[in-house]
């Protein structure tokens, strides 16, 4: 089937049309007898895959309109071949394509997407890394490479970051030089494989049929990051040839980067909470029991392990603890300074081999492979008693000197009107230094292989079926503490700038004589890690064309992913029961950071300057990385000790479906198109996990059936005009990671944790609308307005609650031999909830400013608005008959516009993007049965880029990222506003060169 004119009229139209046309013309539509050609189109039966559509559209960076013989190059082309694509699906789609070979308009891929209206994307130190579209996260939208969905596990670049065990990808593993176009689907149709609830966003590796003959192209630019000044390369090419009269084409394409992150962070990552959590403060006389007036943390009385401190003041001023323990106060529970330091590599590589022996047969080959390496150190400090209860004796230390919270003194404070503690001066408080070392690496590979025959003038089969792997291992992770215990006159000072509040120890932390490696206090942690994603995939799609009007598709997919995700720490506990060997010290064993805070504008008064463990100096003396037992300690690593984090999922899907496409002239003006059709889905489930090493290994089995219609209308009023509607029942899969049975166990410190899988979660369901109108009035331009409402069936939600060990229901030897029962323990796990409803407008305004005079003309614009209004129900405990909060969904923006102003002109071209997000919710509940929240602030990101053609052949380049270095600045507790994370990674700049032929 080939691009051919529209048909004019109805006359020769097979059963199925008539019936159709008839079905529409009892709607209240006109049967046509005649219709304008206002170009050429697509025929209805040649969409049946995402790669056939992209085939349709004109070539990456060129588009040349139906109306005039004129020929559009660079981002203005890229714009305007996307636009083409877009006016011509009978799905509700949006469309970005290079600007030419291994030229993608952004250098990353989720920076391209925010352009895209009703998507967000989520920064990870001033890079793009995941997407948020029209409210629902990474997870319930699918990324398709090369027709086969992706899924990528690794881990962040910034404060904070965890391994990504979810079904969503990291659009930071692949360079954008490698992509030829996006399309970003955000209706279902039956054709489309299951599983998105919010789209389906397809990445198209360059080919080699793409343009024959005989091209290459290579780019090298030097990267400068703000923070650190360090200075590092890029560089990126490709070529391809066509053989045998054009009949054999090969593409091989690849992109290599280094990259060094740094970020200076305040934090309160374990949040605020009120003051009686762990066991609080000591009260005035110590030794005295305290009745809970927060009864969200306990009802029952507790007796803080209070030291008595010399003088007449033993337990806390009367005043300062008066001021704090009263109902509603809320207390940070670990404040710090932290800096974040990330060497990363990134080697990307695609390959294509297309072969069209005929007019009618083409087959084709996809590779991808990727390599990201990281070596990240976290360093950290912070008043680590503020998050530790009654100790209990281990090592060198008594109970007593073991107790965090409880055995602090309230000299002064201040608490404002929202119950926040702003101010306040300590004794007794325990120090802590960090330095966290990471080595990890993800591979991930796909090959595919997509077969396209033709049948006569009518039928077209297409076959896909391909395999991919994305492997992450950390195959090493050290954590080393310096402490301080009882140490005096502490000051938290917020009161100026909740941002940057003032932490000053009290002591000269620069000094290795003022910290201790501590017997049975101290860590030494050592893990290793690995989680494994697999992905099989067949699928094959047949197209018959009734006639001209009316085409019938039929296919069928089989999918099968698998999940395993192995954990190895140490054995024994992590505190070592060991003084510092003869020969060594503190200062032997540390290394300075100073200047700590640059960029984030510390107040006077801070502690800046600081010691942290030398993790090379201190594997040179414990040897900790021998896997084995010596003099220092127990240094066994194995599985025992984290079966939580040992754990597997296997899934199948299988999914036939029928569809039908038509494209139907109603009268002179109007056209209808676009498709009806159901799919069916059956997902069986299997996955495995533990609880402890004293029972056997849990197995859980389920499978479940979604039928699931939904429809494409497109009306074309003119030449200019297209309103468009669908209709689809749609589901998305919980995480894999979610799905194990078991959980994990955490027992560093003095508050226990543990997470537990869900194997009977329900899928998200939900029932999509959408409609929209989009007015095509220039070349290259359009105008749209589209609202959406997706009704959420089902839902799930991670619940925390906040128990005992004696209590949790997890048996005793799943924790250290001899535990109190009434140890903290925080229990997370999943629960399928009732869902909600979330709503939206979108409007998206593009065009070249080609109608005004002079230079003007050579101006365009990109703009977007969306409105989210979302409203989901919370748990706000453990229990799902107990209270429910309904609020707004998290990670979503209730409004967010991005602009981008662009220039181009002989060869130069400019662009300036700026990216705003309103406020949003991360985290509902903020802790177990309180009906609060945290967030994040407004943040807005603006990149430029420049660029110039010396030659057909050779051109100069500059990309600016986060020119208004954002910061990561999250909040906590809606009305209180505790300061979570205030983090800055600088500005980036990238300046080189480009060569093609």
């Amino acid at each position: 089937m080939h691009f051919r004119a529209r048909p004019r009229s109805l006359s020769g139209a097979s059963l199925p049309s008539l019936a159709l046309a008839a079905a529409f013309a009892a709607l209240g539509a006109t049967p046509a007898l005649a219709q304008q050609e206002p170009g050429a189109t697509v025929e209805p039966g040649d969409e049946t895959t995402a790669q056939d559509q992209a085939a349709e559209a004109q070539p990456a960076g060129t588009a040349a309109q139906p109306e005039e013989d004129i020929v559009v190059t660079g981002f203005r082309g890229a714009l305007q071949s996307a636009i083409n694509a877009k006016r011509n699906s009978n799905d509700i789609v949006d469309v970005i394509n290079a600007e030419d070979i291994a030229d993608f308009p952004d250098a990353n891929l989720a920076e391209s997407l925010q352009r895209v209206p009703g998507i967000s994307i989520e920064r990870d130190a001033g890079e793009g890394r995941n997407i948020t579209v029209r409210g629902l996260g990474g997870d319930f939208s699918r990324v398709r490479l090369n027709g086969l969905e992706a899924i990528s596990a690794t881990t962040g670049s910034t404060l904070g970051s965890t391994i990504n065990r979810g079904r969503g990808f990291d659009f930071s593993l692949f360079a954008s030089e490698l992509f030829n176009s996006i399309t970003v689907r955000k209706s279902q149709s039956a054709e489309i494989d299951e599983g998105s609830l919010g789209a389906t966003v397809d990445l198209q590796t360059a080919r080699p049929f793409d343009r024959k003959g005989l091209r290459g192209a290579a780019s090298v630019q030097g990267a400068y990051y703000e923070m650190g000044k360090h200075v590092q390369p890029r560089v990126a090419a490709l070529i391809s040839d066509t053989f045998a009269n054009d009949t054999i084409g090969v593409l091989v394409s690849g992109a290599y980067s280094e990259r060094t992150v740094e970020e200076e962070a305040y934090s309160n990552t374990a949040l605020s909470d009120f003051w009686e959590s762990q066991q609080g403060f000591c009260p005035v006389v110590p030794g005295t029991a305290v009745t809970p007036i927060n009864t969200l943390v306990t009802t029952a009385p507790f007796t803080p392990n209070c030291t008595p401190a010399p003088g007449p003041v033993p337990g806390s001023t009367p005043a300062a603890y008066a001021e704090v323990a009263r109902a509603g106060v809320f207390v940070p529970r670990l404040p710090g300074y932290g800096r974040f330091v990330n060497r990363q590599k990134r080697l990307g590589l695609t390959a294509a081999v297309q072969w069209q022996p005929s007019d009618r047969t083409l087959l084709t080959i996809d590779g991808a492979y990727s390599r990201y390496d990281q070596r990240k150190n976290d360093l950290a400090t912070n008043p680590i008693s503020f998050n530790r209860g009654n100790g209990t004796a281990a090592g060198s230390l008594t109970a007593r000197q073991a107790t965090g919270r409880p055995n602090m003194k309230i000299r002064e404070a201040e608490v404002d009107e929202t119950g926040l503690l702003r101010y306040g001066v300590f004794d007794d408080t325990d120090f802590r230094m960090t330095n966290a070392f990471e080595r990890s690496v993800t591979h991930f590979w796909q090959v595919s292989g997509a077969l396209r025959q033709e049948f006569g003038d009518r039928g077209v089969l297409n076959v896909l079926a391909g395999e991919s792997r994305s492997l992450f291992k950390v195959p090493e992770f050290t954590l080393i503490s310096f402490d301080r215990l009882d140490s005096d006159g502490f000051v938290f000072d917020s009161r100026e700038d909740k941002r940057r509040p003032i932490l000053n120890f009290g002591f000269d932390a620069s000094d290795p004589a003022n910290w201790n490696f501590i017997n049975g206090y101290s860590d030494i942690r050592v893990q290793r890690q690995r989680v494994d994603n697999k992905f099989r995939n067949a699928k094959a799609d047949f197209a018959w064309e009734f006639d001209q009007y009316v085409t019938g598709k039929v296919g069928f997919a089989y999918k099968r992913f698998t999940f395993e995700t192995q954990s190895q720490s140490r054995l024994t506990s992590t505190i070592i029961n060991a003084p510092i060997p003869a020969g060594s010290s503190v200062a032997s064993l540390s290394q300075p950071i100073t200047n700590f805070g640059r960029g984030l504008n510390l107040p006077e008064g801070s502690t800046t300057s600081f010691i942290v463990p030398d993790i090379d100096a201190f594997e040179a003396v414990y040897d900790y990385n021998c896997n084995c037992q010596n003099a220092l300690g127990d240094f066994r690593i194995g599985t025992a000790a984290a079966l939580g984090n040992n754990r597997f999922v296997r899934e199948t899907d299988t999914s036939p479906y029928l569809q039908l496409d038509f494209d139907l002239p109603l009268n002179e003006t109007i056209r209808l198109r676009g498709n009806l059709g159901a799919r069916y889905a059956w997902t069986k489930q299997f996955s495995t996990g533990f609880i402890s090493a004293a029972l056997p290994i849990v197995e859980a089995r389920r499978s479940y059936e979604d039928f699931l219609p939904a429809a494409n209308l497109a009306v074309e009023v003119g030449e200019d005009l297209v309103f468009r509607f669908a209709a689809a029942k749609a589901i998305s899969r919980p995480a894999l990671s979610n799905l194990t049975p078991g959980g994990a166990v955490s027992t560093t410190g003095n508050l226990f944790t543990s997470t537990v899988g869900n194997p009977e979660l329900e899928p998200f369901r939900s029932n999509n609308y959408d409609a929209s109108a989009e007015w095509y009035f220039m070349p290259g331009a359009v105008l749209q307005v589209a609202v959406f409402q997706k009704d959420l069936k089902t839902f799930a939600q991670q619940l925390l609650t906040q128990t005992t060990v004696g209590n949790s229901g997890i048996p005793a030897s799943a924790f250290p031999a001899g535990t109190d029962p009434n140890t903290p323990l925080n229990i997370t796990n999943f629960q399928t909830t009732e869902g909600g409803r979330i709503r939206g407008l979108e409007v998206n305004y593009q065009q070249p400013f080609t109608f005004l005079p002079g230079f003007l003309s050579n101006f365009g614009a990109l703009l977007n608005y969306t409105h989210i209004n979302s409203k989901i129900s919370y748990f706000l405990t453990a229990n799902p008959n107990g209270p429910v909060l309904r609020d707004q969904l998290i990670n979503v923006s209730p409004h967010s516009f991005n602009a981008t102003l662009y220039y181009e002109k002989g060869g130069f071209s400019a662009r300036l993007s700026g990216a705003y997000r309103k406020e949003y919710l991360r985290q509902v509940p903020l802790r177990a049965g309180l009906a609060d929240a945290t967030g994040s602030y407004s943040t807005f990101n603006l990149d430029a880029a420049l660029s110039y053609d010396l030659t057909d052949n050779i051109g100069i380049n500059i990309d600016m990222l986060n020119l208004t270095d954002q910061p990561t600045d999250f909040w906590d507790g809606k009305t209180i506003r505790d300061q979570q994370v205030f983090s800055k990674t600088g500005r980036q700049f990238f300046v080189g060169a480009r060569f093609k032929f």
